[in-house]
């Protein structure tokens, strides 16, 4: 198929026009994942680590741990491993900006009542 001179610039203005909007978009993911809270971003990398684990020894994970977001980004003051074998799973109390361990709250199974060493951090 021939085109004429100005259908070629439409078509290499058309690749041009894909290239920027792709570009474009690939920027804003780059901001949107500046932009996320880090719990967010630790559950990311999270994922990425246990896809590639798996990918690696072929076997099933059925106990680990993925950060417990909140909407914004950040962290929910408890936080549990994830069992997918139907056992009971630990959970612990953290600090919702940064997902640090309170070291006064106990690692146990079932609930810690986290809002108790929230408020008496406060």
């Amino acid at each position: 198929m021939v085109f004429s001179a100005d259908q070629d610039k439409s078509a290499s203005w058309d690749a041009n026009n894909i290239y920027e909007n792709l570009r474009a978009k690939n920027l804003a993911e780059v901001k949107k994942w500046r932009e996320q809270g880090p719990c967010q971003k630790e559950l990311y990398k999270a994922l990425d680590k246990l896809a590639k684990a798996q990918q690696t020894t072929g076997e099933q994970l059925y106990r680990f741990y993925l950060p417990n977001c909140n909407k914004n980004g950040f962290y929910h003051s408890k936080q549990c491993e994830t069992s997918l074998d139907g056992n009971p799973a630990n959970c612990w109390c953290v600090y919702p900006k940064n997902g640090k361990r309170i070291t006064e709250s106990p690692e146990m199974m079932g609930n810690p009542e986290c809002e108790q060493f929230i408020s008496s951090q406060k």
